[in-house]
C-alpha cells in the first residue's frame, strides 16, 4: 500500500457535511436567514465569500467585499465576522458564526 492509497479504500459519493444545522440553530429568530455561500481562501489565508445563495435557491455573486470586521448582528441576533458585501448595486452584511455557518439579515421577518 503505498501513501496515496488510502484514498482508493473509501469511496465518496456525495457531498461531505462538515456542520450540521441543528433545530434550535436555524428557528426561533425571523430576522435570521442562513444562506449557502461559496467561499475562497486567498493566499495569505484570508476568507472571502464569492457567493450566496438564498433559502429559494437563487445564488447572487458577490461583486465586492469592502469590509471585514468581527461584530453582532443587532436584529438578527447572534455574532461573528461580518462581511459587508455588495451584490447588484445592494449593500448586505453576511455573518460567518463560529459554529461554521453563515446568515444574513432580512429585511422583513419571515411570516409578516
Amino acid at each position: 500500500m503505498g501513501v496515496y492509497d488510502y484514498h482508493r479504500e473509501i469511496p465518496v459519493t456525495g457531498p461531505v457535511t462538515l456542520y450540521e444545522k441543528m433545530p434550535e440553530v436555524t428557528e426561533g429568530n425571523p430576522y435570521k436567514a442562513y444562506v449557502e455561500v461559496l467561499a475562497r481562501f486567498t493566499t495569505d489565508g484570508r476568507l472571502l465569500p464569492v457567493s450566496l445563495t438564498w433559502e429559494s435557491g437563487k445564488s447572487y455573486a458577490i461583486d465586492r467585499v469592502s469590509s471585514v470586521q468581527r461584530m453582532a448582528s443587532r436584529k438578527a441576533g447572534g455574532a461573528g465576522i461580518c462581511y459587508t458585501c455588495r451584490i447588484l448595486n445592494h449593500e448586505i452584511q453576511l455573518f460567518y458564526e463560529e459554529n461554521g455557518l453563515w446568515f444574513v439579515t432580512r429585511k422583513q421577518p419571515v411570516g409578516s
